[in-house]
């Protein structure tokens, strides 16, 4: 059997793995597999990279382990141009033809490239791959004044590393607040305060225009204020890898859909990790870009791509900003407005702060400030759509999973 797998990331390499597992249970001969990426590196973890930007890990201590048991030839540094699903063979931009009898498509995301003025000046940074982080961090020493656009989980945390190294940071988000996808605005608004408290600038509200300079950016432009900075930081999310899809058979939302076995609507093509709308707890499809998710759907994956049928367990998003004190953390999804129960836990000044978002006695999303010690047992509950009729009056307030038992 000819498997071909796109990318070399943790979904690619935990779906080897598995393999391996299920070829030496199973008993199968014959497998072999080739791993395509755009990367020259080798594989990594990118929820990593923040620790290798500061020095912290080298960058042997981000590769992730791989298999060396399997038939496994990798081509890095090639880029797949299109799939041609009716013939079972992909085609990269270098003209190689490479045939297979199944597909896993595991190419993860890129970043969302804003389309500002001089966005593609020297001096102007993303924070993806291994080789973006590695521009950044040989001027990082050298730097003083950093402006990061962007206010979601990867700027704030990138922001509180740089700021934590002494470095000045200044943050530009078009929206009138931080982590619109992980808080609503009055838990951002308490976490906004913690972030000015500790030197960190806002800019919210108001929508970055330039980036400023000749040949390097020296700054930004927003609304009519000019604002100077020695490196500027893009952080205005990412979006899957799907272009080479474009003539295929595989049918593409924003990500790739999947059913239960991480199988695309091309049934000898599967795909897992930042690349898939999966099928999320509230029984709809999502984008998750979330390590635990991609390694589940990748082992259910490679399961499936060895012919062990198994079916991925759907499980809501969780976000945690790395480097936050207070803790800042953020399970499940809230959809709209409407038909909410809130349940609400302040104590100012233990700077705790805590909403549930409950519908037809099912909690959909939990945020949470300062409170760490709850959210086993709330992923449980939204991944199981438990209903809390029995626990909703013990939700609120800073207990642990074991209070829920007694």
């Amino acid at each position: 059997m000819k498997i071909v797998i796109i990318g070399n990331g943790p979904a690619a390499v935990r779906a080897v793995q598995t393999i391996e597992t299920c070829k030496a249970f199973l008993s199968i001969d014959g497998v072999k597999i080739t791993m395509i990426s755009q990367e020259r590196t080798p594989a990594y973890s990118p929820m990593f990279l923040l620790g290798y930007l500061t020095g912290e890990l080298g960058e042997e201590e981000i590769h992730l382990r791989e298999s060396h048991h399997l038939s496994l030839k990798k081509l890095l540094g090639e880029k797949v141009i299109k799939v041609q699903d009716s013939k079972n063979r992909i085609i990269l931009e270098s003209r190689k033809e490479i045939g297979y009898d199944r597909l896993l498509i595991a190419s993860g995301a890129s970043p969302l490239i804003p389309s500002l003025k001089g966005i593609n000046k020297e001096g102007v940074y993303f924070f993806n791959r291994l080789a973006d982080v590695r521009r950044l961090s040989k001027q990082i020493s050298r730097t003083q004044n950093i402006i990061i656009i962007g206010a979601g989980a990867i700027g704030i945390e990138v922001a509180i590393t740089l700021k934590k190294l002494g470095r000045n940071v200044l943050i530009a988000e078009l929206l009138d607040q931080i982590l619109p996808q992980m808080l609503d605005r009055e838990l951002a608004e308490y976490f906004e305060r913690e972030l000015t408290a500790s030197g960190i600038k806002l800019l919210l509200g108001e929508a970055v225009s330039e980036v400023t300079g000749n040949n390097r950016a020296k700054g930004i432009i927003v609304g009519n204020k000019e604002i100077e900075g020695d490196l500027i930081l893009v952080t205005t999310g990412v979006k899957p890898n799907v272009d080479f899809l474009k003539f295929s058979n595989v049918k593409v939302n924003t990500g790739i859909l999947v059913n239960e076995k991480m199988q695309t609507s091309v049934p000898n093509i599967y795909a897992a990790g930042d690349v898939v709308e999966s099928l999320d707890p509230y029984g709809g499809y999502e984008l998750v870009f979330n390590w635990y998710n991609a390694i589940d759907q990748a082992v259910i994956a490679g399961y499936n791509l060895i012919g062990f049928e198994n079916t991925y367990k759907t499980s809501p998003g969780l976000a945690v900003i790395k480097g936050a004190d207070p803790p800042v953390i953020s399970v499940g999804r809230k959809y709209g407005e409407e038909g909410y129960e809130t349940l609400s836990y302040t104590d100012p000044q233990r700077g705790f702060y805590e909403k549930i978002f409950v519908r037809n006695n099912r909690i959909d999303c939990y945020q949470a400030i300062g409170i760490s010690n709850k959210v086993s047992l709330i992923y449980g509950y939204i991944k199981g759509r438990k209903d809390v009729r029995r626990i909703k009056s013990m939700l609120g307030g800073d207990y642990g999973p074991a209070h829920f038992c007694s």
